[in-house]
């Protein structure tokens, strides 16, 4: 059995806490589980802490900032060819201008009278728009999604600490600041919008992050985070097989109180929230689970159809996979 009690993934073996602090919280935690990085079939161990008080689950010890650039290869899932963003085809345009303000998307009649019926159930996780609005995607990967927002009327910009997925932007034509978000060093109260999106749970000082987001942000002006739910149905099931547990990238997993608890400490309200579930996540940690290297099951057009009940189970649940949440900058 392994000593949770000391650290083995290195030459040394090292002695380590029975708790330690929470980066999220005034609590303490004490060692929870190992995980291996389980995406590059890594054999390094990496231990995990459950805060007794808000119920943050993060790696003991924080790795240093030379380690978890260490974490992402060249070849990382989001750092290659901006080939374009997202193509909004006419159900989400006809539900952005009906519901999210994009009233400057062209629609034929058919497509605008069609736009009440679907927008309660389509597209829920859209961002309002803002005219002439300023955006920021912090941790933009190759660019993507800044070339989809730029497309439906925003002037978006990014950071990214990835010399080659910054390369990536660059060719694409984007504005992307490449190097750590506090050392980008915007003026105040610069944007109307920053989106986080799957960042927050590789950051090792969410602090000092949400400060800086808050200082940037304009009053009034929107923060979106997208990130893993700790409390999710499928991280129950699988346990150290989630795919969204991702060791050793993901520094820290929240719910849904923690993350309303950091945001509120730096001026940022919660407006919206909601948990989103696709089979996605499902069917990789049933890859993980039975070791398939080969076509992975979310590719497998039946293995998504048997995925749908865990996304019906884990919505009537409240226990979605991630956390959508946007926090507005009081004025």
């Amino acid at each position: 059995m392994p000593n949770p009690d000391r650290k083995t993934t290195g030459a040394a073996t090292e002695p380590l806490p029975a708790t330690a602090p929470c980066p999220l919280c005034d609590g303490t935690g004490p060692f929870h589980h190992w995980g291996r990085d389980r995406l590059y079939d890594g054999t390094a161990r990496y231990r995990y802490h459950l805060c007794n008080r808000c119920r943050a689950v993060f790696i003991v010890p924080m790795p240093t900032p030379d380690e978890i650039g260490g974490f992402y290869p060249d070849d990382y899932l989001v750092y290659g060819e901006n080939r374009g963003g997202k193509r909004h085809r006419w159900a989400e345009r006809a539900v952005l201008r009906h519901r999210y303000h994009y009233h400057h998307l062209p629609l034929p009649f058919a497509a605008r009278a069609a736009a009440p019926l679907l927008a309660p159930f389509l597209y829920r996780d859209s961002i309002p728009f803002a005219a002439d609005g300023r955006g920021l995607d912090i941790g933009c990967g190759n660019g993507r999604f800044i070339s989809s927002m730029n497309a439906l009327g925003w002037r978006f910009e990014g950071v990214e600490f990835n010399a080659v997925a910054v390369a990536a932007c660059r060719r694409a034509g984007l504005t992307v600041f490449e190097g750590e978000f506090a050392a980008a060093g915007f003026e105040e109260n610069r944007f109307d919008l920053i989106t986080a999106r799957h960042l927050v749970e590789h950051l090792a000082t969410p602090q000092p992050f949400m400060a800086e987001v808050a200082r940037v942000l304009k009053p009034g002006g929107r923060l979106l985070i997208q990130t893993p739910n700790s409390d999710a149905l499928g991280r129950a099931v699988f346990k150290t097989r989630w795919y969204a547990d991702d060791p050793p990238r993901h520094l820290v997993l929240y719910n849904r109180g923690n993350l309303d608890d950091l945001a509120q400490r730096h001026g940022l309200v919660p407006t919206r929230s909601m948990l989103l579930t696709t089979p996605k996540i499902v069917l990789n940690s049933f890859d993980y689970l039975i070791g398939n290297r080969g076509r992975p099951s979310r590719r497998r057009k039946l293995r998504r159809m048997l995925a749908r009940p865990y996304v019906w189970l884990a919505t009537l649940s409240r226990r979605g996979d991630e956390i959508f949440a946007i926090y507005t900058k009081r004025g």
